[in-house]
């Protein structure tokens, strides 16, 4: 049996005075107090309805809930009685319901009725285009991930995949583009947050990662180029690597700009005649671009939009005194700079991954360079 998407209050309620109206009533929404509402019907030939609805999720509905109101509709001769909520129903109401011909809906009863009546474009209008409550069925993966693929999954920025995945598909804006609206929501919605979400999922989860993460990100690489994952080792005396990898908002042949790049783990840098150590509890990872701006007009790529996360948390770049490292983040049509930032991470970071904000206008191709200084430099 499908089950109803789970619905706002004020949503839910509006949706039920639809539900009404599709079938010839003539509807009324009132509040009542206490997060309550009622929904009057009357048809033509004069039959009258009331609803009494409860909308939280996490209601329980009792019989002191519904009581009062069963004996106020009998008493106003009313014909059909309905008491509606996205909660749960107590065993003693179900038994009073059918004592007094009172009919109950919950989420699992509406779902039916919206499959049975093809209500589907009703619910819609009031959620970013999910119909039915996809089930979670407990799954574990019946092996143990290699720690190589695991590492580069934990590396992996599921929430920025999500993203350019929900682009892909036409389900960003919750409109549903022109395939029946609610895949590219849904699709987005299933994938996972992190690596034991994928590790122990759903059946629907385990396939769209698998399948959309791992091929679309790893193999094909146009929808969020998931770059090589770089062991940024220290230098004399640094701590152990992070394993580093970047993902582009753009493939090369259509972003607005390249960032050719190379990263590494340290303890301390020096700038100038100033060094800077990382914090206790704290190492350094330095990032060094090479920024082209592809297009004919000025792009921007401040320090601030290109985010190190890890372990499903972003770390914005570490400010050091006196130094400037990105510049204005402004870059010339057809030029090339050279640029760095830095970032203060725990000790224990093993893998982490370059994300764009997706705030940042122009798209951006990163591009492994291991030519490139992974160190504190002048701009070019």
């Amino acid at each position: 049996m499908p089950r109803l998407v789970e619905l706002g209050s004020k949503q839910f309620v509006r949706f039920l005075s639809d539900l009404w109206t599709q079938r010839n009533w003539q509807t009324k929404i009132q509040p009542r107090g206490e997060g309550r509402f009622l929904v009057q019907g009357q048809r033509a030939d004069g039959t009258k309805g009331l609803m009494l609805v409860l909308p939280t999720v996490d209601a329980e509905v009792t019989k002191d809930h519904v009581r009062g109101f069963i004996a106020h509709a009998k008493k106003r001769q009313i014909d059909v009685i309905v008491v509606a909520s996205q909660g749960e129903f107590a065993d003693e109401v179900r038994g009073l319901a059918t004592n007094h011909d009172v009919k109950l809906l919950d989420r699992d009863e509406l779902g039916e009725t919206v499959e049975n009546e093809g209500m589907e474009e009703s619910v819609r209008q009031y959620t970013d285009g999910d119909v039915y409550e996809t089930a979670e069925v407990e799954f574990g993966l019946p092996f143990d991930l290699p720690e190589p693929i695991e590492n580069a999954l934990s590396s992996l920025p599921l929430e920025a995949i999500q993203e350019r995945i929900s682009g892909l598909t036409g389900g960003g804006d919750g409109d549903g583009g022109s395939g029946g609206g609610s895949d590219g929501g849904s699709f987005r919605d299933r994938l996972p947050s992190s690596l034991d979400d994928l590790k122990s999922s759903s059946p629907p989860s385990v396939r769209v990662v698998v399948v959309a993460v791992l091929l679309l990100v790893l193999a094909l690489g146009s929808v969020a180029a998931l770059g090589p994952v770089v062991n940024g080792s220290g230098g004399s005396g640094g701590p152990s690597g992070v394993a580093i990898s970047a993902v582009s908002t753009a493939p090369s042949s259509s972003a607005d700009m390249t960032a050719r790049w190379n990263a590494q783990t340290t303890s301390s840098i020096t700038v100038g005649n100033n060094t800077f150590t990382a914090p206790d509890g704290e190492q350094f990872v330095v990032v060094a671009f090479n920024v082209t701006n592809q297009g004919s007009s000025p792009g921007s790529l401040s320090q601030s939009a290109v985010v190190f996360e890890s372990d499903g948390v972003r770390h914005g770049h570490q400010p050091l005194r006196n130094v400037s490292a990105f510049g204005g983040g402004l870059f010339a049509p057809n030029d090339s700079k050279t640029v760095w930032t830095v970032y203060a991470v725990p000790e224990d970071t093993k893998t982490g991954t370059l994300v764009v904000q997706p705030s940042n206008e122009d798209t951006v191709a990163f591009v492994y360079d291991d030519s490139l200084a992974a160190e504190p430099q002048t701009e070019s």
